[in-house]
């Protein structure tokens, strides 16, 4: 029989030889390698901003405390391609409860470029009023949850598109940026359990809306509710969508992309059996977003929906 001491020396290499299996999967998988905890240190508290003043400020800013809100957290894949984020958690955070987590793609004039301070390009994206707004009390009180906001460098896109397009074809491939913002919630989720992965929301304005249907046209059952403002995808791959919860949102007299671009997403939707939700601000050019956020009803519609399919309170 083994004695006391030899079991323990046993069970000792057990638990050695578990520690050193999850230590080389987590150095082969891109979403454990590259994201980590604020806690950490990694992810730092907000920088001083010193962004260069906008070209025009945007309507209603919110208090540009609320960008403090946010760390700023890096993110690289096992190709070396970077991206920055900036993620705000709830701020009563519970281990017990479960919280929603929104996925924001920002607008092409707030990416960063190689030129600037990272407090500098943390600035650009978030003092806009349509990124504080998901940090606002407003919105926090009555839904907390996590917002994740990656940020394009140095001319990158979410879509290889021009914005100006309107509809396109789908490439074989997501573009890198698309693809590290999807691996960076994935790795979130791994590192806050509290996450909850039926209700994980994506949002963004212009090219960021050509983000949101290119991801999920890509990924349709990933995402609980879809909200693409002043975008467009493509129409021949509807069929993925049509059990997908979306509310597109464009402006009447946009130019760039025209309202017909999200109605030709629209109607493709709906002539392969969807239902999704389409609203068009009457002589509204392209800058919707605050006020497309800042709608009750908008909101309450997002933060219900969940991933389920036979249990997804949808219209």
């Amino acid at each position: 029989m083994q004695s006391f001491s030899q079991r323990l020396l046993w069970c000792a290499l057990a638990v050695l030889i578990i520690f050193l299996g999850v230590a080389a999967y987590a150095a082969n998988d891109p979403g454990i390698a590259a994201i980590t905890s604020p806690l950490d240190g990694v992810c730092q508290p907000g920088l001083p901003r010193t962004a260069p003043t906008p070209k025009k400020p945007p309507a209603q800013p919110s208090p540009t405390s609320l960008a403090d809100d946010f760390l700023t957290c890096p993110f690289s894949d096992v190709q070396d391609a970077a991206m920055p984020y900036y993620l705000a958690v709830p701020k009563h955070l519970s281990p017990f409860g479960k919280y929603p987590l929104v996925l924001l793609l920002h607008g092409g004039g707030e990416r960063g470029g190689s030129t600037n301070t990272p407090a500098q390009n943390r600035g650009v994206l978030l003092n806009q009023a349509y990124v504080q707004i998901w940090e606002s009390a407003a919105i926090q009180r009555k839904w907390p949850s996590f917002v994740v906001v990656p940020q394009l460098l140095n001319g990158k896109s979410w879509v290889n598109v021009p914005p100006a397009q309107g509809t396109y074809h789908l490439t074989f491939l997501p573009t890198d940026s698309l693809r590290m913002a999807k691996e960076i919630v994935d790795g979130l989720q791994r590192v806050y359990p509290e996450i909850d992965p039926t209700r994980l929301y994506i949002t963004g304005i212009s090219i960021g809306g050509y983000g949101v249907w290119d991801a999920i046209e890509r990924w349709p059952e990933y995402f609980a509710a879809a909200a693409p403002v002043s975008g467009s995808g493509d129409p021949t791959r509807a069929q993925k969508l049509i059990h997908q919860p979306i509310w597109a949102f464009h402006g009447g007299s946009d130019g760039e992309p025209p309202p017909s671009a999200s109605r030709a997403m629209i109607d493709a939707i709906r002539a392969a059996g969807g239902h999704p939700r389409y609203t068009v601000i009457p002589n509204a050019g392209h800058d919707i977003w605050l006020q497309v956020y800042s709608s009750p009803d908008f909101l309450s519609w997002f933060f219900a929906q969940r991933s389920s399919l036979w249990d997804n309170p949808q219209p």
